[in-house]
């Protein structure tokens, strides 16, 4: 039977997971920027979830139940997961704007301030005070400086513009550095192709109007 400490520890990790917004598959379209800031929120947090907490339990196989012991690990699985979701969200968000501008959507001005309101609306809906290490107006002020000079109508290979999230989940997760030095290719890779897929269903929802 899980002793009450065991099962308080459960109930603070299921309350950390819930703090994400939920994914769902969207069965309608996308046909406002609202809409489009939603879809960068849930999906940035799905990946984020799924390839952090992937990755971890792949590593600790069978001593995974343990992590549900250790405040240590716990504490650092959130941060961990805090900063991965940032780095997925300037990903996304990046691309999708980016997407947007070449397809004729928005213009130059109207990317960059989608794009800057998209990324700080996505992090305060996922603001946990109890971080230490997480600078939201540190992150802000990355990715910021980002997309400051993107020309975002210029065409791109989007395994160019995915970048920071394959590389923070080796650089966040708490496993000891010389297994993610092991696992670097094949845990980026995994973050990586797992954007192929957000970046279909973005497209198959699409439906905004088309500037005149």
């Amino acid at each position: 039977m899980l002793n009450s400490s065991l099962l308080k520890k459960m109930r603070d990790l299921w309350a950390m997971l819930r703090q994400y917004p939920v994914f769902r598959r969207r069965s309608y379209p996308i046909e406002s920027i609202d809409g489009v800031r939603d879809f960068a929120v849930t999906r940035s947090a799905f990946i984020a979830q799924k390839t952090m907490f992937g990755y971890v339990k792949t590593r600790m196989g069978t001593s995974y139940p343990e992590m549900f012991r250790d405040d240590l690990i716990i504490t650092s699985l959130k941060e961990a997961t805090m900063q991965h979701y940032s780095a997925c969200l300037s990903d996304l968000t990046t691309y999708l704007y980016r997407d947007l501008a070449e397809d004729g959507y928005l213009n130059h001005a109207e990317c960059t301030q989608h794009a800057k309101g998209t990324f700080r609306s996505g992090l305060e809906s996922n603001k946990d005070h109890s971080l230490e290490l997480f600078d939201m107006e540190k992150a802000c002020i990355a990715f910021e400086a980002r997309i400051r000079d993107i020309a975002w109508s210029e065409p791109v290979d989007p395994f160019k513009v995915f970048i920071e999230s394959p590389r923070s989940l080796t650089r966040w997760a708490p496993i000891a550095d010389d297994l993610k030095k092991r696992d670097r290719e094949i845990a980026e890779n995994s973050v990586s192709f797992a954007w192929i897929e957000v970046r279909k269903e973005f497209h198959d929802l699409l439906q905004l109007p088309k500037q005149a």
